[in-house]
């Protein structure tokens, strides 16, 4: 799993019937104090947390993920998993 910061939303008019009623965001991977890494922003699926730009969340990318949070295979190998309220690192 990933750390990272939504960055942006992605308006898609036409798109597969399984991704109704989801969102597809702009996703930015984050390191430990919340800095932008860098890795290549992606686009994420979150199927049911009503994340938004500026929450940090957390991301899988892999496709057996998507198939387990969504219940059925979909088109997608990056899926937010849930919405970060806070962290803490020690060390």
């Amino acid at each position: 799993m990933l750390l990272c910061l939504v960055t942006g939303t992605v308006t898609a008019p036409h798109k597969d019937p399984r991704f109704e009623g989801s969102k597809l965001l702009v996703v930015q991977p984050v390191d430990t104090e919340g800095k932008a890494t860098t890795a290549t922003d992606m686009l994420a699926l979150d199927p049911r947390f009503s994340a938004g730009i500026g929450d940090f969340v957390l991301v899988a990318k892999e496709g057996a993920v998507v198939k387990q949070v969504l219940g059925f295979e979909a088109p997608a190998n990056v899926v937010i998993v849930g919405v970060v309220d806070s962290w803490e690192v020690s060390g």
